[in-house]
């Protein structure tokens, strides 16, 4: 497994090779979201609670074990306004680090 930090993106393709998981989540909000889990340096394995289940916000829906690690979310087109400095850091090649129940944006 290689780091998903942005140094190891020109060197390795690591959302491709990377241990990944995914869920599809039905929202009220955005509809319905993919959250993709990428394991990253020293994390072996995803797991995920539930196969088919209906979620609550903050609720841990599974876990990454051992290491780090990055979440991708798949929006439909024109559902959400992500926040201007998540957006000026993804032009800077910035990580941004995002904490359970922060904002990222708000829907359109």
């Amino acid at each position: 497994m290689h780091t998903v930090r942005p140094i190891s993106l020109d060197l390795y393709k690591v959302y491709q090779t990377n241990c990944r998981e995914y869920t599809v989540l039905e929202t009220e909000n955005f509809g319905n979201v993919i959250q993709v889990e990428v394991g990253a340096l020293l994390v072996g394995k995803i797991t995920n609670y539930h196969q088919e289940y209906e979620f609550k916000r903050g609720e841990q829906k599974g876990l990454f074990k051992y290491g780090g690690s990055t979440i991708c979310l798949l929006l439909k087109k024109d559902t959400v306004i992500i926040d201007e400095y998540i957006l000026e850091n993804s032009k800077k090649s910035i990580e941004t680090s995002v904490k359970i129940g922060e904002r990222i944006g708000i829907s359109k």
